[in-house]
């Protein structure tokens, strides 16, 4: 190969801001899906937000920043072809950093810091906006996220469904001590610390080898090809060997069929759930511990402790893949199903599925053991999910965050209690510690809509709602529907219609978003209704769900198993007419739902699973 050959490769470190400054990219169009997940923002956030906080003092200034340690987000391959580049590998990253710096925007004063993240992201010409990834198909998605919609467009593709998605994780992810005046310092930071490696040519086919050759050839061995290779090799006897590869081979591919790195999510959880006994602390600059190693580097921490794990002899090995490894994955893909399928015996691990709280799968792994039948499985894996539930449908009522950065440690210490307990054991643990949790579900009296809750108050009526039909029905969680349900206000936006309530609009809107005016209505029907008076649309109401109902006087006659449920809990429903849905009145609906909550998440519900 000449050196003219070598010529057309440049690999140069480049920071945030140089990735973004003056440059427009383009993906070739078989490469344009946006596929990360949720648990990909929050490690990419959390990542970011630590190892910022391992350098920053209060007392710091921002020059200071200026000395961080730099944070290295991998390599990126392009090549330019005329005036454009093309992003080869790299763009999931790219993309993330895109929404995370429009979310960091809306949270700035206007000012430099405020303007530089946005020309990075999107320039405006001659009225028109053009982002700095230009890809067509995602303009309608982006351009409502930029001007900060609440709701998605419609008719979206897949790949901006999951891109608005998100950026709804990232604002609910985003930690919230960073919207003050530590916000300068982390953009600072970002945009001049945190790097990568741009692999550029104006080569294709070389830019698609360069890619081939990362992704294939330089990353053959994953953590689960290591470890599988340690432990085939310690069993020893080529039979056993043969054995265990058949099993092991089988069950990882059952793992990636369901989800994408399945396998290697199905280990991590494992060892954490069953043998990990550490996690780090929350003093600034602590080191990794057991909990976050096995993130990295899962095969070489088992394998620097096996022996304290019982793993000695060649049948222990074996045992581990034949028996361990084929029981906790069958498991697994049980509870990967019920995640997506609501299942009877297993509801609680579906309704956590909806709030994307992954770590139930650690906390239940930890308790089941190999003995476990079916049943005893089916049942400690609802209560635990149930508990959870429990403690985050609190957390909602409180406006706390309930997602990975502030829950993992208190999920592994449970995971811990309940290692390998009985059923008997758990339901008792779980029952004190859900007496002891410091949210209570009476905050609901002032829950109201924000701007950044409403998947947590689409979730509470949903329960509320599907409970009142008396219906375990997954119609209200399903994400995708061709007519989706969504949150929508009893009172229409129409202050001068309340102008003797309120003294100013600022306490009608107050008002309006009281957890208690609000109903799940499919997205239609509030499209043809939701600015009419509640007089004109009351009876349509009828047409709706039993919540929606409930307002309407023909919900109280010839409706036995609705007057039956109101009876049973004395439950204040009440009908209204006219004019008569008030300030007041949902005051009333506000107490209503809380009772009614009250009763669905009840502790004593952990008594009867």
């Amino acid at each position: 190969m000449s050196s003219h050959d070598f010529q057309v490769i440049d690999g140069t470190v480049r920071s945030v801001q140089e990735m973004f400054t003056g440059r427009s990219y383009s993906i070739e169009y078989y490469q344009r899906e946006y596929s990360w997940g949720k648990q990909n923002i929050e490690e990419l956030v959390q990542d970011l937000v630590r190892s910022f906080n391992s350098d920053y003092e209060p007392h710091h200034s921002r020059r200071d920043v200026a000395s961080y340690r730099p944070y290295f987000l991998g390599p990126v391959v392009t090549f330019s072809k005329e005036a454009t580049r093309f992003l080869v590998d790299g763009q999931q990253r790219m993309t993330s950093l895109s929404l995370l710096m429009i979310h960091i925007s809306s949270l700035l004063e206007p000012g430099d810091s405020q303007s530089l993240l946005n020309n990075l992201v999107y320039s405006t010409q001659f009225g028109q906006t053009k982002f700095t990834i230009d890809v067509p198909e995602r303009e309608t998605v982006m351009s409502a996220i930029r001007n900060g919609a609440e709701s998605s467009p419609d008719n979206l593709d897949q790949s901006s469904e999951v891109l608005w998605d998100r950026f709804q994780d990232i604002i609910q992810i985003f930690p919230l001590e960073f919207s003050g005046e530590i916000l300068p310092y982390f953009v600072d930071w970002l945009l001049h610390r945190v790097v990568l490696v741009e692999i550029g040519t104006t080569d294709k086919d070389m830019a698609l080898e360069i890619f081939e050759s990362m992704n294939d050839r330089g990353l053959q061995l994953s953590n689960m090809d290591m470890l599988k290779s340690y432990l085939l090799s310690r069993i020893g006897e080529p039979e056993g060997i043969e054995r265990a590869n058949a099993l092991w081979r089988a069950n990882v591919q059952e793992l990636k069929n369901i989800a994408k790195n399945g396998d290697s999510e199905f280990m991590k959880t494992l060892l954490r759930a069953k043998f990990a006994e550490t996690v780090r602390d929350t003093k600034k600059s602590a080191g990794a511990k057991d909990f976050e190693e096995i993130a990295t580097v899962f095969h070489k921490w088992l394998r620097d402790r096996a022996e304290s794990f019982g793993l000695v002899k060649g049948e222990d090995f074996s045992r581990f893949v034949e028996v361990d490894v084929s029981y906790y994955s069958h498991r697994y893909k049980q509870l990967l199903d019920a995640s997506t399928v609501l299942t009877p015996g297993l509801e609680y691990v579906y309704f956590n599925a909806h709030n994307d709280f992954t770590l139930q799968f650690m906390v239940i792994m930890a308790a089941i053991e190999v003995e476990d039948t079916d049943e005893t499985f089916k049942r400690k894996a609802n209560l635990i999910a149930a508990f959870i539930d429990l403690m985050i449908t609190r957390r909602m009522a409180e406006y706390k965050n309930y997602g990975y950065s502030p829950m993992y440690r208190p999920m592994f210490i449970l995971a811990k209690e309940l290692r390998n307990k009985p059923l008997d054991e758990i339901r008792e643990l779980l029952k004190l510690r859900a007496s002891e949790l410091p949210e209570q579900l009476s905050s609901l009296a002032n829950l109201r809509l924000t701007k950044t809750n409403k998947p947590e108050i689409y979730y509470l009526l949903a329960r509320i709602t599907s409970w009142l039909e008396s219906e375990t029905t997954s119609k209200y969680f399903e994400r995708r529907r061709n007519d989706p349900f969504e949150v929508e206000h009893i009172w229409a936006n129409k202050y001068e219609r309340h102008l003797e309530e309120f003294n100013n609009e600022f306490e009608f809107a107050d008002h309006r978003n009281s957890f208690g005016d609000l109903l799940l209505l499919p997205k239609s029907f509030n499209a043809s209704y939701g600015a009419l008076a509640f007089s004109e649309k009351v009876e349509l109401y009828f047409s709706q769900n039993g919540l929606a109902q409930s307002l309407c006087s023909k919900a109280y006659a010839n409706n036995p198993k609705f007057l039956s449920k109101v009876q049973q809990y004395s439950l204040p429903f009440k009908a209204y007419e006219g004019n008569a849905f008030t300030k007041e009145a949902i005051n009333a609906r506000q107490e209503l739902y809380s009772k009614i909550a009250e009763i669905i998440w009840a502790e004593t519900v952990l008594d009867s699973l």
